[in-house]
């Protein structure tokens, strides 16, 4: 879920705020109008387009089980539907130049209750009953109006452009909460194999039952499985910032690849290590500082290092 990535906490002007920018990029070719409430109101919309779409943007200001959320979901956009068909707004509309309203936008993060959409046909039904019987009254509504409940995850694109390309304080957050055990059945036997063969490279303990080199094993092999989570959850959500993060990766893998298979110091191993892992993170923070946080740039770190030491690219002199 796209939401799960951002940092900043979600309040109802930060929602604003996002909806705003998203509908301007989505919407821009459409003449896309933001309304400001700072004199007689916002007329009951946040913005319009010359096609016809209007919004209306909610975002709870604290956390509330699923009843309480549908509740307050539901009396807003009743409150702001009745706006819709209100005399009194129906002129404000006109006087802000809104064309007829075709299609009328509930935006929030997310719901959990598919009572919501039954609530929005309800409503419509019932305007589309009261346009038929006055029609005048409601000629600055479409004939089709159709009311559409939108959520984050409808605006992934637009997510993804803002952050990467807008000056804002939101960084996304990319920590996994640590796994209370070692997912060894999530990670395929021979990927195992491979971290462990080439941490013992690295270390050179005593034996495998080192207690700090199994730590070391077991934290790469955690590290190797969020990776993977993480970059599945980035593809999906925010396709630009992955392929960038891609991009990188690919590059610093054949570095890394050259760098360790060209050293014939197994002595060296260790430092060579170390000095991979740093260059690494100066790479990544160079790239995404702008849009990652620090706790996320030392996560995509690691990751993608488990993921070298479980696959080919790493590899350290043995003997």
């Amino acid at each position: 879920m796209i939401l799960s990535f951002i940092k900043t906490p979600l309040t109802g002007d930060a929602w604003e705020e996002w909806c705003d920018a998203c509908y301007r990029i989505r919407y821009q070719s459409d003449n896309y109008q933001k309304i400001p409430a700072t004199y007689r109101g916002d007329a009951g919309i946040e913005g319009y387009t010359q096609t016809g779409i209007v919004y209306q943007c909610y975002c709870p200001e604290r956390e509330y089980n699923d009843d309480e959320l549908y509740e307050h979901q539901r009396d807003k956009l009743t409150k702001d539907i009745n706006k819709l068909v209100d005399q009194t707004y129906k002129q404000r509309l006109k006087d802000l130049g809104v064309p007829t309203i075709k299609q009328w936008h509930y935006v929030v993060p997310f719901y959990k209750d598919n009572r919501l959409l039954q609530h929005a046909t309800a409503k419509r039904n019932e305007i589309l009953r009261g346009k038929s019987g006055k029609p005048k009254e409601y000629d600055h509504l479409d004939d089709n109006l159709v009311i559409v409940i939108k959520v984050a995850e409808d605006f992934k694109v637009e997510f993804s452009k803002i952050i990467r390309e807008t000056i804002t304080d939101t960084k996304l957050n990319v920590v996994v909460k640590s796994f209370d055990t070692i997912p060894w059945d999530k990670c395929p036997s021979e990927k195992v194999h491979n971290i462990q063969r080439k941490i013992k490279a690295v270390m050179n303990p005593v034996n495998d039952d080192d207690e700090d080199f199994k730590d070391v094993v077991g934290a790469y092999v955690a590290y190797y499985i969020k990776g993977i989570e993480i970059l599945r959850m980035l593809q999906a959500d925010f396709p630009e910032i992955y392929e960038h993060i891609y991009t990188l990766e690919r590059a610093c893998k054949n570095e890394v690849s050259l760098k360790t298979k060209m050293n014939q110091d197994r002595s060296l191993n260790m430092s060579i290590f170390n000095e991979i892992l740093g260059e690494f993170e100066q790479k990544l923070s160079r790239e995404f500082d702008k849009y990652f946080t620090t706790s996320s740039i030392m996560e995509l770190k690691h990751d993608m290092v488990g993921a070298w030491l479980a696959d080919c690219p790493m590899e350290f002199r043995r003997g």
